[in-house]
């Protein structure tokens, strides 16, 4: 069972709680019985109350999950995300992805920050690359974040607008949780960390996916700061830029796979990129577990969790997702 959950489910696609859940499944506790030369029972290894505690944990987790999700739709209706373009099942894949990885009860603040980035990134690179959205509107929207103006005073898209404010209540509550939890105010690396993308979408550069954006909010709220002289050190860009190459190819991929081949080049095309997606996670694995003296291990270990969700959101069909989005967050194991 354990070789067949993991050929449907490659290591790179793999998300903490899923494994869990279905190795709680697979474990069958005191009655296991495991064969060498002869059959035999390893109690110290496989016991009921190991099993027993797990089942309690995991679902002290996904109760703790449910009520997450739970305010997360409020969040959604209350600020009429759907007008925006955010379907439902859009948000609950964007919550799951976060709550699959990041899924200890303590570390809320950072799995809602993670859920909430993605969100709002996927509805300002909407509004940017929208043929209604004049430069002038991009540049204003840019100018008024940088100085923390909540609204554009500078254009008349009310829609522009609302996405600012909606913005900056984002990163107030990610800022007060943090300040709750660290005692430190991180406001200042959560806004410089987005005015960094910002930036950058507006010159047009390839960061639709956020990757490295959600890299950095994830560390900062989780209290992993890194210092200016570590983000410009050449291995750290490495990892940055290697990140968001392999989601962007990651993404062109799922892309390429909703609409389907047509014909024998189309098809090589994706194959080959299938080959470059497999030896980028290859190459960004061995950066993050090299002994380095640039970031400490959580930090890589951020780059290698969100490529590996992009990784899993392009190699998961649909029915598995939804599948597993229900094993993780509504079905209590019994």
């Amino acid at each position: 069972m354990q070789i067949m959950k993991g050929l449907e489910l490659p290591w790179y696609a793999g998300l903490p709680r899923v494994e869990a859940r279905f190795y709680i499944e697979q474990y069958g506790g005191a009655t296991d019985v495991w064969i060498g030369k002869t059959l035999y029972r390893m109690p110290d290894i496989s016991n009921n109350v190991y099993l027993d505690l797990a089942k309690l944990d995991y679902n002290k987790c996904q109760a703790q999950h449910q009520t997450e999700w739970n305010e997360f739709e409020e969040w959604y209706a209350n600020d009429n995300l759907q007008e925006l373009g955010i379907a439902r099942n859009y948000l609950l894949h964007a919550y799951f992805l976060a709550a699959a990885t990041v899924f200890e009860p303590e570390r809320s603040n950072v799995r809602l920050a993670w859920a909430k980035s993605q969100i709002i990134c996927k509805i300002i690179v909407s509004y940017f690359n929208h043929e209604t959205t004049s430069e002038e509107e991009r540049i204003a929207f840019l100018a008024n974040f940088r100085s923390r103006i909540n609204g554009l005073t500078n254009t008349k898209s009310k829609t522009g607008h609302r996405i600012l404010n909606i913005l900056s209540k984002i990163l107030d509550q990610a800022s007060t949780d943090a300040w709750g939890i660290l005692g430190r105010d991180i406001s200042h690396q959560l806004h410089n960390a987005w005015g960094e993308w910002l930036m950058k979408l507006n010159r047009g550069v390839k960061c639709d996916e956020g990757a490295e954006l959600l890299v950095n909010i994830i560390n900062i709220c989780a209290g992993h700061i890194v210092s200016e002289e570590s983000i410009l050190h050449p291995e750290y860009q490495r990892l940055s830029k290697l990140t968001n190459k392999v989601c962007q190819q990651l993404q062109w991929y799922q892309n390429e796979k909703v609409l389907g081949i047509d014909d024998c080049s189309a098809e090589n095309i994706i194959m080959k990129c299938s080959r470059e997606i497999e030896q980028n996670m290859q190459a960004l694995v061995q950066l993050v577990v090299c002994e380095s003296n640039v970031a400490n291990k959580n930090v890589k270990q951020t780059f290698l969790m969100v490529a590996k969700t992009f990784y899993y959101g392009a190699n998961c069909s649909r029915e598995t997702i939804d599948f597993h989005i229900s094993k993780v967050l509504f079905e209590r194991v019994v």
